[in-house]
């Protein structure tokens, strides 16, 4: 087993350095739109309690999540320091047998609108910036504890008028259920084409863990971390938090940590769930950046 994860290490490092990159294009794809994994500011790859999302990440984790079939809806007020963006997010995942799961994801973007001009002191009408993203996953089981899964996303950047580009990404991830309480995923995300034949996507090699130590009577706790080395030369970690009452009340927290010109920033995340006969609400509040600070993330869900 150590000797297959060092392998797979060095051909994602191998990977890194011939496919670099220098920018940033459709730096959107990399939002996290589950309200649940948002609340641990960008931790949760190897997370196994929603799956409804995982079109958007790591599909190696389908397998081992213990339900049938997740799905939400949520809504995303994000970046209001920057230039706030109004994001409508579906996601579903459904296991078609215990070791294979399909995943299929899609954003709407809703820029802040703003004028256009024909010439200097000419104003010609409103544009409303909008961004696509749709997303397909699948992941396999390929034996008890081992995992695949492969991600391939469009994504559609009509932010500035006149300008439309798109591009074609895909993450690939392979994940280990250790026990119960363990599980890791390793992987590159958000491998991509170039975007107008000039921009990188902000592509990586990412890492993750999940440990649920065990604790006493209906309580139940989840720590988790993420690490991430971009083509671009830059690196983000993050580590979150869930604690679990009777797997109906949820709190979340997570912190991430991000170099200078990282594609999303360091920030504090704060989240809440309720869940009751398979529905569930989700919240999530992003703060401690001049950025992001009072980003939202609401969602609802069923599952079984």
């Amino acid at each position: 087993m150590k000797k297959t994860w060092k392998l797979i290490l060095a051909g994602l490092l191998v990977a890194t350095k011939a496919f670099g990159q220098e920018g940033d294009a459709l730096p959107f794809t990399r939002i996290d739109r589950n309200p649940v994994t948002s609340a641990f500011a960008g931790a949760g790859a190897a997370y196994n309690g929603s799956a409804a999302y995982s079109a958007f990440g790591s599909a190696a984790m389908l397998p081992f999540f213990g339900g049938t079939l997740d799905a939400g809806v949520s809504y995303q007020r994000w970046a209001p320091g920057l230039s706030v963006s109004n994001n409508i997010s579906v996601g579903a995942a459904y296991k078609i047998m215990p070791r294979l799961g399909l995943s299929l994801g899609y954003t709407l973007e809703n820029g802040a609108a703003y004028e256009i001009y024909e010439g200097p002191g000419n104003p010609s009408g409103i544009f409303y910036p909008k961004n696509h993203v749709i997303a397909l996953g699948v992941g396999i089981g390929i034996t008890e504890m081992i995992s695949a899964g492969v991600n391939v996303r469009y994504a559609r950047d009509a932010s500035a008028y006149g300008h439309i580009y798109g591009g074609v990404s895909a993450d690939v991830f392979a994940g280990v259920q250790l026990s119960e309480a363990l599980r890791i995923t390793a992987g590159l995300s958000t491998l991509g084409t170039r975007v107008a034949d000039s921009w990188a996507q902000p592509a990586s090699v990412k890492a993750a863990v999940n440990w649920s130590p065990a604790l006493p009577g209906d309580n139940a706790l989840d720590v988790l971390a993420d690490v991430d080395y971009y083509f671009s030369g830059n690196f983000s970690a993050a580590a979150g938090l869930q604690y679990a009452w009777r797997q109906m009340l949820f709190i979340r927290a997570g912190y991430r940590f991000a170099s200078g010109k990282c594609v999303i920033p360091g920030h504090l995340a704060l989240g809440l769930g309720i869940k009751f006969s398979g529905f569930r609400v989700d919240l999530s509040w992003l703060t401690a950046s001049q950025p992001l600070g009072n980003t939202l993330n609401i969602g609802l869900g069923y599952s079984f």
